[in-house]
């Protein structure tokens, strides 16, 4: 085998081999996420529109999506949901569940990019059974790079814990 040969074959192998490693993780990561399986309980909400004042030559508003009745498990920290920031807004969201009664943090989440969502979140603490009168408490982010505080929104809801 020629010199010249022998080198391309060392060079061309690998390149060949990251390049098929290349193109799996591109379409693997263009598939998109795997489908959620399993019974997602049914939740009942309102789209809820909270309008801010805009800095001149922006236009718009945030959305918060509201929720009445959010059903979880009881005895249990592990709780599945759809928790979003609305794909049209141009911030990232801080969500915080904050009991009514006793002002406990049951949940903070990190920043949540628009179009993201949260299908399972763990709290800080079971809830036995019964009804709980919360506070979802949206706090808001420029998305610009600089994450500066935006104007946020507090929804009331209640999460009923059953069987």
């Amino acid at each position: 085998m020629k010199p010249k040969t022998r080198k391309a074959l060392m060079w061309g192998i690998p390149v060949l081999i990251l390049l098929v490693i290349g193109a799996f993780f591109l379409w693997k990561s263009s598939a998109g996420p795997e489908p959620i399986t399993g019974n997602l309980p049914e939740y009942e909400f309102e789209e809820q529109q909270v309008r801010q004042t805009q800095p001149a030559g922006q236009s718009g508003g945030i959305e918060i999506p509201g929720y009445s009745v959010i059903p979880i498990k009881a005895d249990t920290t592990d709780v599945e949901v759809d928790l979003y920031n609305p794909e049209q807004n141009d911030v990232y969201f801080q969500i915080t569940f904050v009991r009514k009664d006793t002002g406990d943090v049951l949940y903070e989440s990190k920043l949540i990019e628009p179009g993201q969502h949260l299908y399972n979140i763990t709290l800080t603490q079971p809830l036995a059974e019964g009804d709980y009168d919360i506070t979802i408490r949206y706090a808001t982010f420029a998305s610009d790079g600089s994450f500066a505080p935006r104007n946020g929104a507090n929804v009331d809801c209640m999460i009923r814990a059953g069987a």
